[in-house]
């Protein structure tokens, strides 16, 4: 997910291609044949707040970011990208597998959100942890290739929150610089990203929440601990809002939050009640909307 959703970024990739070949035409093709598709034109593109239920990725970074056949990349990541537009993670992961000798970033990353998307649906809390290390390790190869790249910054940020969260707050906490350095290089490597936005205004918002026995931990963890102020949350939030205004219902419900903790109630009853009118959809927003509902009645 960019910044204007899996259904635009999708649209993006598309114009990108003056044929859209059907893939399983490409998958049974040899590289002699992939070599003679069309020519493509260069597309121009939970833990942190139940964001990786928005964030599509990165088709803008195709430009930049394709150093295998051209081609054959292009048609794989639109093809990915229509099957993650209808939820389909196991036929992307089967899909991606399949393409990851081609060593493209663009592929690498996708696929790790993929294999995310399967670690949420994971029976077991084994094989959770080991889907979401698989899936840091997809775009961890991904960075090797082009650390240029904002998609690989956004997702890195994701995994390693959810890779050491589940060893405990401790790991957890240990990498939040991390974490925060590839929200912040995602944001500058396209300043016009909302989710790489809000993933920053979140992680803002969290240190300015964080409970005293994490400050505790931090501080034993590291010499200067983490810290974020609601101030610097609410600025990211909003930042985020006039990039793509209502691109995720969450987002509005963080700014009504922000305020909420800065005293401004008149600000965040409005942000909440946009919160709870928000067209949604997804399971992520109906426990946004419910949040809203409640933090209101307090009002």
């Amino acid at each position: 997910m960019a910044s204007r959703g899996p259904m635009a970024l999708l649209l993006v990739a598309r114009r990108g291609l003056h044929h859209h070949t059907p893939l399983k035409t490409v998958l049974r093709a040899t590289p002699a044949r992939r070599a003679r598709c069309p020519p493509v034109t260069r597309a121009s593109y939970g833990l942190w707040g139940g964001v990786a239920a928005l964030v599509g990725g990165g088709v803008a970074s195709l430009a930049g970011g394709v150093a295998a056949d051209l081609p054959s990349v292009a048609m794989v990541v639109a093809e990915a990208d229509t099957l993650y537009d209808q939820m389909k993670y196991d036929e992307i992961y089967t899909l991606l597998s399949s393409f990851k000798g081609l060593k493209s970033d663009e592929v690498l990353w996708r696929l790790g959100r993929a294999t995310y998307e399967r670690a949420k649906a994971a029976a077991t809390e084994e094989e959770r942890r080991r889907l979401f290390r698989e899936a840091l390790d997809h775009v961890e190869a991904a960075l090797a290739i082009n650390a240029e790249n904002f998609a690989v910054h956004k997702w890195m940020s994701i995994l390693i929150d959810y890779v050491y969260a589940a060893e405990g707050t401790k790991a957890r906490i240990s990498k939040s610089y991390v974490v925060k350095e590839h929200m912040i290089k995602a944001c500058q490597l396209n300043p016009g990203d909302a989710t790489s936005r809000y993933l920053l205004g979140y992680w803002f918002f969290s240190f300015a929440n964080v409970p005293w026995y994490q400050r505790k931990i931090a501080s034993v963890v590291f010499t200067t601990p983490p810290s974020g102020t609601f101030e610097e949350a609410l600025e990211n939030f909003l930042l985020a809002e006039k990039l793509e205004p209502n691109f995720y219902r969450r987002n509005l419900l963080m700014i009504g939050k922000s305020y909420l903790n800065l005293g401004k109630k008149a600000e965040a009853k409005d942000y909440l009640q946009r919160t709870v009118s928000y067209p949604g959809k997804t399971k992520d927003d109906q426990e946004a909307a419910e949040e809203a509902e409640s933090l209101l009645k307090g009002l």
